[in-house]
Order: C-alpha cells, then sequence, then structure tokens
C-alpha cells in the first residue's frame, strides 16, 4: 500500500481538502490555563499556577475556601438589619434606592454587597470571587432572602464605584435586593440603640472546631436551630463578631479560636439557646421542648465539644474580672521583681541619716519614665462627632487647639477612628497636649456641620458639641494594652522627651526626664 506524499509547506498551510474549516487542530483543542482553571477552581481560586515545567502539587491553604453555601451566607450577613443599621453607607444607599420606581427600588450592585461580605475575610487578591458565583450560590442558598437580576446595560452614573476602584472599567453586572424591601425603610431595628443589639446577643463557646469561620458558625447555629419554629424569620442570624486575643496587633483581623458572639433577630432565639445549651449544664443533658436536643450534626457536634453560651451582659462582667485579675497578676509580678529601696551597701546605709531619708519625696505616680509600659496621661476621648467624618478632618479639627498656644503643633501622634462612629481615641505626644485640647474644646465648644468640617461651628441649642476628656486609670491601661508594643515604646520616649517644653517644667518630673536624657549627652561630649 503506497502513501500520498504531501510536501511540508503545504500540509502547513492552507485548509486540508476533505476536512471541514471549522474543526480546530490537535493544538487549538488544548485548553487554555485560565480555562483549565476556571473549570477545576472552586469560588475562590488559588494562585495562577506557573506554566514553566512541571506543576507542582498544589499546597493546601490557610485562608479558607467557601462554598456556594458559605458564600450565599456571607452576601446575606452584609445585607441584614445589623449591617444597615452599622454601616452609615450601605444605609444611605439603600434609603436612595428605596426611592426609585418599583421596578429599580431597593436594588444595590451586586459587587458593592461583595465587597462588603468579604472585606473582613482577608482572603487575599488571589481569592476573587466572580459575580457569576455568587448569583449561583444566592439562587441556590438564599433565594427566598435576596432577589437577583442581571443588567443588560451600563448604568448612566456609575455613583456606586469610586474611580480607583476595578469595577469602574465594567458595565453592566447584577443587582440584588432584600424580599421584604417594600417593608425595609419600615423596619424599627432602624432606630436601635447599641443596648438594644445587645440583647440580642449572646457569646458562644467550644464551637466545633470544623465550624470555626464566620460563615461556619452560621450554619452551625442554623443546624441547632433547623427544628425550633422561632427560627422562621427572613435573616435569623445578623451578625458575628469574633473577639480579638488581646496579643493580636491593631492591624490583625481576628481569627475564630472556638468563641464568637453572634447577634439573632430577635431575643426569643437567644432564649432557645440560653436555655437548651446553658452555661453550666450536665454532662447529658435532657431533651427538651425546644428540638436542639435532636440527633442531627450539629448537636451531636455541640455535644462532643462541650458547647455552651451565655448572655453578652454576662459575658461583658467576666470579661472585666479577667482583665482586672490578669491586670494585678501583672502588677504583683512587676512589685516582685522590682530593686529594694534601700541600697544593699550596708556602708552607704550607715552614712545616709534617716532625717534626709524622711525629707525626701516618694517618687510620683503615673509618671511616664523610661520603664513605664505606656505614656500616662496622653490618651483623650473624643464624643459628639459627625458619623460621616475622617481622620484626615479630625486631626486637623483637633491639632486647631494648639494654635494659640505654646505647645508644639504637631502634638496629635494617632487618631484612632473608625468610619461610621461619632468617636474616637486621640493619641497625645505628651500629658500638655492632652490638657491643652481638652481645655480649649470645654471652653469653645463647637460641632462639626458636615463630614468635612475641620474648623467647627458654635453649636445650636439641640445639638451636642464635641466632648473631650482624658482617660486615665484602669480605661488607659486597657486601651493600650491593645497597642503593639512597638508603638507603645515610641510613644513613651518621645512624652519622656517633652519637645513642647512643657511636661519637664514640672519638679517632680525634672528629676526622672532630665536623669534620662542627661547620659546620652555625656556620652557625646566624651565623644
Amino acid at each position: 500500500m503506497s502513501f500520498a506524499f504531501i510536501p511540508r509547506n503545504i500540509s502547513k498551510g492552507g485548509k486540508q481538502q476533505g476536512t471541514s474549516p471549522h474543526v480546530p487542530s490537535s493544538r487549538s483543542l488544548k485548553p487554555t490555563p485560565a480555562i483549565e482553571r476556571r473549570d477545576s477552581e472552586s469560588a475562590y481560586p488559588g494562585p495562577p499556577a506557573s506554566d514553566k515545567g512541571k506543576q507542582k502539587a498544589s499546597e493546601p491553604s490557610t485562608k479558607p475556601v467557601y462554598d456556594d453555601k458559605d458564600i450565599s451566607i456571607l452576601v446575606v450577613l452584609a445585607f441584614s438589619d445589623y449591617a444597615l443599621w452599622l454601616d452609615s453607607d450601605l444605609r444611605r444607599k439603600t434609603e436612595e434606592s428605596l426611592r426609585n420606581e418599583e421596578h429599580d427600588a431597593g436594588f444595590l450592585p451586586l459587587s458593592y454587597l461583595i465587597r462588603r461580605a468579604f472585606g473582613r475575610e482577608n482572603l487575599g487578591q488571589d481569592y476573587m470571587l466572580t459575580e457569576a458565583n455568587a448569583v449561583k450560590a444566592i439562587r441556590a442558598y438564599a433565594s427566598d432572602v435576596l432577589e437577583v437580576r442581571m443588567l443588560v446595560s451600563a448604568p448612566s452614573a456609575s455613583a456606586w464605584y469610586p474611580s480607583w476602584k476595578p469595577e469602574r472599567s465594567s458595565v453592566g453586572g447584577y443587582e440584588v435586593r432584600r424580599k421584604d424591601w417594600r417593608t425595609l425603610s419600615e423596619n424599627a431595628t432602624r432606630e436601635f440603640t447599641r443596648n438594644q443589639w445587645d440583647d440580642r446577643t449572646i457569646y458562644m463557646e467550644n464551637i466545633p472546631a470544623q465550624y470555626h469561620t464566620i460563615p461556619g458558625i452560621i450554619r452551625f447555629a442554623q443546624g441547632l436551630l433547623s427544628h425550633c419554629p422561632g427560627s422562621l424569620t427572613l435573616i435569623p442570624i445578623q451578625n458575628v463578631t469574633l473577639p480579638p486575643h488581646h496579643l493580636d496587633k491593631a492591624e490583625d483581623r481576628p481569627k475564630c479560636k472556638g468563641f464568637a458572639l453572634v447577634t439573632f433577630s430577635n431575643a426569643e432565639l437567644c432564649q432557645i439557646f440560653l436555655e437548651s445549651w446553658p452555661w453550666t449544664r450536665p454532662l447529658q443533658p435532657e431533651s427538651d421542648d425546644s428540638g436542639l436536643a435532636e440527633s442531627n450534626l450539629e448537636t451531636k457536634e455541640a455535644l462532643k465539644f462541650g458547647f455552651r453560651t451565655l448572655p453578652k451582659a454576662s459575658w461583658d462582667k467576666l470579661n472585666e474580672e479577667y482583665l482586672a485579675y490578669r491586670q494585678k497578676l501583672i502588677h504583683e509580678l512587676a512589685d516582685a521583681n522590682e530593686p529594694p529601696d534601700i541600697s544593699p551597701n550596708s556602708d552607704v546605709r550607715d552614712v545616709v541619716d534617716d532625717d534626709v531619708l524622711e525629707d525626701t519625696p516618694a517618687p510620683p505616680r503615673n509618671v511616664t519614665t523610661m520603664y513605664s509600659p505606656h505614656p500616662f496621661g496622653c490618651l483623650v476621648f473624643a464624643r459628639n462627632l459627625h458619623i460621616e467624618t475622617n481622620k484626615t478632618t479630625l486631626r486637623k479639627l483637633f491639632a486647631s487647639a494648639f494654635e494659640s498656644s505654646t505647645v508644639d503643633p504637631a502634638g496629635i501622634d494617632y487618631v484612632d477612628f473608625n468610619k461610621g462612629m461619632d468617636s474616637c481615641y486621640l493619641r497625645l505626644a505628651s500629658p500638655e497636649h492632652g490638657r491643652v485640647l481638652v481645655d480649649r474644646f470645654s471652653s469653645q465648644p463647637v460641632v462639626q456641620s458636615h463630614g468635612l468640617d475641620d474648623i467647627g461651628k458654635t453649636p445650636g441649642t439641640s445639638q451636642k458639641a464635641i466632648a473631650t476628656e482624658i482617660i486615665e486609670g484602669k480605661k488607659e491601661e486597657v486601651y493600650w494594652e491593645k497597642v503593639p508594643e512597638k508603638v507603645r515604646r515610641q510613644a513613651v520616649e518621645k512624652a519622656i522627651k517633652a519637645p513642647n517644653g512643657k511636661q519637664s517644667s514640672a519638679p517632680a518630673h525634672t528629676a526622672h526626664g532630665h536623669s534620662e536624657e542627661s547620659r546620652p549627652r555625656r556620652k557625646r561630649n566624651r565623644g
């Protein structure tokens, strides 16, 4: 049998006879890496694999990878009543949307909710969730809570997306709204206070290890409530807070260590947990009418790990007692390691007169030295701020207190402020800065007329002026414990140097301040 000879240059170019022009070659049938990843990855893909050399075995990721149910839970949580109460930007955009016509009322861009749902999860840029995956998750697990629609054209004005966001260049997309959007503006939770939400919050401890994520905690709690008629609400769980550890840094995101604060939509759900899983309970709890002792997976795991609950008010009290006990141990340890007041040199004791020792004043308390755990008198708390203000505006507003004084105008080290709050903490360079600032805002009360008001105006009869106070004592200790040690050391050094010259005028502090600064001067002179 003979085969026809096909020249190399002819076989490579043009169409082959007897074949369809639409059939791709064997090379084009090979999927691209992007297609391979899209087909094989879950909702949260890992880092893209390198196409150079053989692909290494994938290592287990330390970041959580969520399935469709977890994705739907987080998106619903970002649109809960508690989120609308806490997030002023979300609340404002929702109210603006509710004023639209009926077919557009209540809809928000899905990408906007995704950023809020996964912003605190710290998944990184490699874990990007597409809107298509989120829509699939919502339709599969949250269709009774959220309504999804696809935009067929780009909106005329994209006020949702800042210019520095990648969504600016994307058109179309999806929008979602709550099923109860018609009554959303009349929801009583809009006027709730912090105490009212605390009454609907419980502390959960010994959460099973396989549920140590925010959506995992919600799945676990919903599983325990699956047999309860009182859980048939639109969004039974409104929020989950992971308390930080005292060793966590300020920039660290809290991780679940087996306990969490869970906020429910009503007090009845809290009572179900508190009665079925009390803080102190027998080893084998009896079956009750609530249905939590049924033999489902969540109940078995709760019994295995010793799951228990406590009202938030009781948890706050225990937490205060723990902090006080911990601080007491720290003081006792510090006292045990302090050197004796009298020198161990017997010859020196014989020379020093007892009258001289009696006339020597005792070292003052709460005076910042190089061995102080934090600077004393350098923390100021301010309240009655505008809820739409920011750190830059607050820094300029409070720095105005130093303009007509002799202290250093750059006396504000840090503005500890969270967006949407009406209060903040100010870390100052020295105690004198704190006194000047508090005196200035006490003698000349002002209010912010808008979020970017960095000057202030005289308050009206019904307006509350900005109030400031110096934080001292236990509150001061508790605050500085959460500040990284390196930052505390820098604040202590700055307070000792007292660049404004005010703090060194006190006789008691002069002895400490000059003794600490004179030694390096002598070293420089000798050098």
